[in-house]
């Protein structure tokens, strides 16, 4: 019931994987830092922030100034 509700009444095609969505971001961060500037990240230790700085650091690694905070 499940499929027939994602395949065939929303029509998903079922291509999705993690490297994809993680190509997909870091494409995203490029094109948005581009190529001058420098980010700040406040991380608090948790696994959102800990993720986010995962992705940042692959896409842009030298241009990434990470901060911990607590």
């Amino acid at each position: 019931m499940l499929h027939a509700f994602l395949f065939e009444i929303c029509g998903l095609q079922g291509g999705f994987t993690l490297e994809k969505r993680e190509q997909q971001c870091n494409d995203y961060i490029r094109r948005t830092v581009g190529r001058d500037k420098i980010v700040l990240m406040l991380v608090s230790g948790g696994v959102d922030s800990a993720v986010r700085a995962a992705l940042l650091h692959k896409a842009i690694s030298i241009k990434l100034q990470i901060q911990y905070v607590c």
